[in-house]
């Protein structure tokens, strides 16, 4: 399916947000903001800033250990931000700007490059399913079984797949596919190495909800630890949809529905407009500060790379 346009998104954006923000009372909403909140955010980011980036140059690196040209921690940390920028502005560009400079960089085929960031998607996707199916399991909450089901569904295709990439026997005209450099990764990476990564983006993931769980803090809002869990795992995965720039108007809606039980439409709706513009801002200045000349070469060739 074709995706939408940067133009396309922002309307939908745009649009989201207008229906949000209906009826809102502005004097309430601007009340819910206290300088208390700036300090609580500002220090909140600064530790989720430097742990990430620390997270996603480990595991870039390690994926990449058994290269000749190898790529240094500082290196992959530049990267990675070159494409936080780029992402902000379309997912698809992201991906590509991340490939690519991999692939330059590391001096690797442009398929093994691919093959690191479709691992990382995938263990990414896995970490955020069971998370969110035990927390909503803890809780005894509705839907849980959907989400453990999503999950087992997905560990038992990622599984399956594993097997099957990896076995010796001959897989008869799946074997082309099986040689395909796109899944080098997960053809020759150790089973230790692939416990590394889970563990890595386990950790990516826990640094995401507690950003969030600053953003309840500051504003004085306490739902239950596993309803908090859940909800913000299925905010990130709503707001990773192709279908809005960086995720703002379907990430307020995802907080306004997940959220109304436990503080009102105005707070639900300045917490969330304030931890997606402090991300964008924070992923964009990593971008602008640390990798300039990453980001201009990624924008010039990332759109060479397929979606």
């Amino acid at each position: 399916m074709r995706q939408l346009s940067v133009a396309q998104r922002a309307l939908v954006s745009v649009g989201i947000l207008v229906f949000v923000f209906r009826d809102v009372d502005a004097s309430a909403l601007w009340a819910t903001l206290s300088w208390r909140i700036v300090l609580v955010l500002g220090s909140a980011f600064a530790f989720y800033a430097a742990a990430t980036l620390w997270i996603e140059a480990v595991a870039i690196e390690r994926l990449l250990s058994d290269t000749e040209n190898r790529l240094d921690r500082w290196t992959t940390a530049r990267i990675k931000c070159a494409s936080y920028l780029l992402g902000i502005v379309h997912y698809a560009l992201g991906v590509g700007a991340l490939t690519v400079l991999l692939q330059r960089r590391a001096a690797i085929a442009m398929g093994r490059a691919a093959s690191v960031v479709l691992l990382i998607s995938s263990v990414d996707i896995l970490v955020v399913l069971g998370l969110a199916g035990v927390a909503t399991l803890s809780m005894q909450a509705e839907g849980a079984g959907l989400q453990l089901g999503l999950f087992a569904l997905a560990a038992a295709g990622f599984c399956g797949g594993l097997a099957l990439l990896r076995t010796d026997a001959d897989l008869g005209p799946l074997e082309r596919v099986r040689s395909l450099s796109l899944f080098a990764g997960l053809r020759s990476l150790p089973l230790a190495r692939l416990a590394e990564l889970f563990a890595l983006r386990l950790a990516f993931s826990s640094c995401f909800v507690t950003i969030c769980a600053s953003g309840f803090y500051a504003f004085d809002v306490h739902p239950p630890l596993g309803t908090l869990v859940a909800g913000v795992l299925i905010v990130a995965v709503v707001g990773a949809l192709p279908i809005a720039v960086a995720g703002l108007g379907t990430t307020q809606a995802a907080f306004l529905y997940l959220f109304s039980d436990y503080a009102s439409r105005e707070t639900l709706l300045a917490m969330s407009v304030a931890l997606s513009v402090g991300l964008i801002t924070l992923r964009g200045s990593m971008g602008l500060l640390f990798a300039r000349e990453f980001t201009q070469e990624a924008l010039r060739d990332a759109r060479s790379v397929p979606a």
